[in-house]
């Protein structure tokens, strides 16, 4: 029996990590769908702005770019 890859990632290897990744952006896209129907479309294009902001203050820009461009392949996918 061959030993298992060792990999130095918290979260195991690259294909988990995309797909982390992926299931967080249909995470977004669906809490964001259930704020616009609470709250409306307007006050929850605040929300996520803020969303944004804060992802970006935590991850960086390029993480946050990613999310985005992961989701807007998501919403394309539906």
């Amino acid at each position: 029996m061959s030993p298992r890859p060792q990999y130095d990632d918290p979260f195991g290897s690259p294909e988990t990590l995309e797909h982390l990744k992926n299931c967080e952006a249909r995470e977004w896209l669906r809490r964001h769908k259930t704020k616009t129907g609470e709250v409306g479309s307007v006050a929850a294009r605040s929300w996520w702005l803020q969303v944004c902001d804060d992802i970006e203050k935590r991850r960086g820009k390029p993480a946050l770019d990613d999310l985005r461009t992961r989701m807007n392949k998501e919403k394309a996918n539906v």
